[in-house]
């Protein structure tokens, strides 16, 4: 028996049961995309060794276009779910368009969660994928590399090109909750002993975050946030289930700490290259704690690097519900952002100097 399948046993059969509910999707298999993302490219899935005794999931997406000669940017990506539930699956439209719209190389995560984990184990995977991306001595950068080129069948004595100084990092939910945090330096008094970002802190160029309908405050269970008045209340079970399994992989102890509650972090500890795209739908219960955050930003001098768009009448969630599942305008309103990050980034690398608020339509 599996060390996971251990930790699973031994938890509470309420835990297990709702557990099992909110992961049935999960079990839908990788095929899947090629109906829900058929446009491509699709991914294939390496395991990265880790900081620990674990190996870490990542679906691989390789844009259809040869590497430019620096390399292929690259962009990493993490699903939301509340650190109980969520999956790389449905990223695959998004990661996709990235990686066609950007010729970048994009990388989600499948990052440890509740109840099996515990925090910080997210925050440490999120960590050790980009640290094999950009640090020669980290466990995963040779695997990283060799396991792409043998997939797309580049020759040993040629690796695949990546481009490090492109960087991206993109975020949903409890993902944008792991984007903010990679790009945090976070020192004494906010931690016992300094726990710096991986993105190096003379890193060249401008490192643009995508982050959508964030968790940036875990102070607060999901049934005690405030909905907006528009917002219809959740199903019992819904409500009841998030707050019981929410805490098996986050302590209510632990909820301010600045790596469980990003958006508590001094704005000193965020990179000086970071520029932000914030996509808040206006029914969500997390938006009041964005906006809480983006007033922060604002008084704390890095308003210039924040771009944020409010979307009316969309829900939690709705860029990454099934397209068959959308109305007209959600359609719509998904692909305006999906644009919109796409030039996000593209300013970010390689515009003029510009606020943050300009990028996404400054070469459109």
């Amino acid at each position: 028996m599996s060390s996971s399948l251990k930790k699973f046993l031994s938890e509470p059969f309420e835990v297990q049961w709702r557990t099992a509910v909110l992961r049935l999707p999960r079990a839908v298999p990788d095929q899947v995309l090629r109906y829900t993302s058929y446009e491509g490219p699709h991914p294939f899935v390496l395991k990265l060794p880790s900081r620990g005794r674990y190996s870490i999931p990542v679906y691989v997406f390789v844009p259809p276009t040869e590497p430019p000669p620096e390399g292929y940017p690259v962009i990493i990506d993490f699903h939301g779910g509340g650190f109980v539930m969520g999956s790389c699956l449905e990223q695959a439209p998004f990661c996709a368009k990235m990686a066609r719209d950007l010729g970048a190389l994009v990388i989600t995560v499948d990052y440890r969660m509740g109840p099996i984990d515990k925090f910080p184990a997210a925050v440490e995977d999120g960590e050790d994928v980009l640290s094999a991306i950009l640090d020669p001595s980290a466990p995963g950068y040779a695997a990283l590399r060799a396991g792409i080129a043998d997939r797309v069948k580049r020759p040993a004595a040629k690796p695949l090109p990546i481009d490090t100084t492109r960087l991206a990092i993109a975020g949903f939910s409890s993902g944008g909750n792991l984007a903010l945090n990679l790009a945090l330096s976070i020192a004494p008094p906010q931690v016992e002993t300094p726990w710096p970002s991986r993105i190096p802190p003379g890193h060249p160029r401008r490192v643009p975050l995508l982050l959508y309908y964030p968790s940036f405050d875990a102070r607060q269970l999901p049934s005690e946030r405030t909905c907006p008045p528009k917002m219809p209340a959740s199903k019992t079970f819904w409500r009841e289930s998030f707050d019981i399994l929410h805490q098996t992989y986050l302590p209510r102890e632990q909820a301010g700490h600045p790596r469980a509650s990003p958006g508590l972090a001094d704005l000193s500890a965020l990179h000086e290259q970071a520029r932000m795209y914030l996509v808040l739908p206006e029914l969500d219960s997390l938006a009041e704690q964005s906006e809480v955050w983006v007033k922060k930003v604002e008084e704390e001098g890095r308003a210039e690097d924040l771009k944020v768009t409010r979307v009316k009448g969309m829900r939690h969630g709705w860029t990454q519900m099934p397209v068959s599942w959308l109305d007209d305008e959600e359609k719509r309103t998904r692909e305006e952002t999906f644009v919109t990050a796409v030039q996000f980034v593209k300013d970010a690398w390689d515009g003029p100097d510009a606020p943050a608020s300009a990028m996404g339509n400054l070469s459109a």
